[in-house]
């Protein structure tokens, strides 16, 4: 079973949603300033979150380093969002098994957060003698 399926689904990861919002903007280490919009406004995060617990096979919106490197500044602070979304969606609640999940692929997500790697734009040559570059 998915952690969306054990969360009850879209209405209730969205149900959650202000609890988390209120928690990051409690906490000293993170400033909503510049992700506020993605509460407020935005799809992304919301999408992004149900595609990561398994309600959604794809996920279409921003990159997850354009998503969450803006209020995920450092190491310590990635842990501590985690940490924030784990309480949330899990609470004290006997959900061992799930929080262990979205722990690891929270860890998964971790370098391309922190590190992300810009690719090399790749060269794209036309059949005719001019060429195109990407």
């Amino acid at each position: 079973m998915t952690i969306y399926l054990t969360l009850g689904g879209r209405n209730e990861i969205m149900r959650a949603m202000p609890r988390l919002q209120a928690r990051l903007e409690e906490d000293p280490c993170f400033d909503l300033a510049g992700f506020r919009q993605e509460f407020e406004r935005s799809d992304d995060f919301a999408e992004f979150l149900i595609f990561l617990f398994g309600g959604a096979p794809f996920y279409e919106g921003k990159p997850i380093s354009a998503l969450l490197s803006p209020l995920c500044t450092c190491a310590d602070v990635y842990d501590r969002f985690v940490d924030h979304l784990v309480a949330v969606y899990f609470g004290e609640g006997g959900m061992a098994d799930s929080e262990e999940v979205l722990r690891e692929l929270m860890q998964r997500l971790r370098p391309q957060v922190l590190n992300p790697k810009p690719t090399s734009p790749v060269l794209v040559y036309s059949v005719g003698p001019d060429r195109l570059s990407a």
